[in-house]
């Protein structure tokens, strides 16, 4: 990973800390006793990035699921400004279609807006989905995943500071997971 797409990635990570988005992992079901709660999750993971002609670097994350919604973040940077954005659209990934429009302000916080990045396009899934396991401990329970993985393609672009720029996504797919957290007594 360059170090160009870490500070991207530490950027937008701070942008939805300090937009309070965090509280969406709050508002998932929570295991009560001994109990184990199990939750049906569907949606989207896409990870891009481009490079506008006055930029470095452009990371788009675009993130759909069943349970806690839709979040989209955007870090723009070169050696002299960053600039981040998140957003919660009420619809992102729709019948072939993604569409949203996401504020960006500079992370140093000189003004409040910087304007908005425009990101477009088409996805289609490819392939088969393969199955997908997972299993770890957090914060006192033991959270067990299943289900399934299957690749989209995408034809993506991010429109921002009146440049437009072709989005290349490395990461991109679909999931369906059954999701099992249990408290570890």
């Amino acid at each position: 990973m360059t170090r160009s797409r870490m500070r991207a990635v530490a950027g937008a990570c701070a942008t939805l800390l300090s937009l309070g988005l965090t509280g969406v992992a709050q508002a998932a079901p929570q295991a009560s006793g001994t109990e184990p709660v199990t939750t049906y999750e569907k949606g989207f993971v896409v990870e891009c990035t481009a490079q506008l002609e006055r930029y470095d670097t452009v990371y788009v994350s675009l993130y759909s699921n069943s349970v806690h919604g839709n979040h989209t973040q955007v870090v723009i940077s070169s050696a002299e400004s960053e600039y981040a954005g998140a957003a919660q659209p009420e619809k992102l990934f729709s019948h072939g279609a993604i569409r949203t429009v996401v504020p960006i302000s500079p992370v140093d916080g000189r003004v409040e807006s910087a304007g908005s990045a425009v990101v477009h396009g088409r996805y289609a899934p490819v392939g088969e989905p393969r199955p997908y396991s997972d299993e770890m401990y957090d914060a006192g329970y033991r959270i067990v995943t299943t289900g399934t993985h299957q690749d989209i393609s995408t034809r993506l672009t991010i429109k921002a500071f009146g440049e437009r720029a072709p989005l290349q996504c490395d990461n991109a797919f679909a999931y369906d997971l059954r999701i099992t957290k249990t408290p570890v007594v």
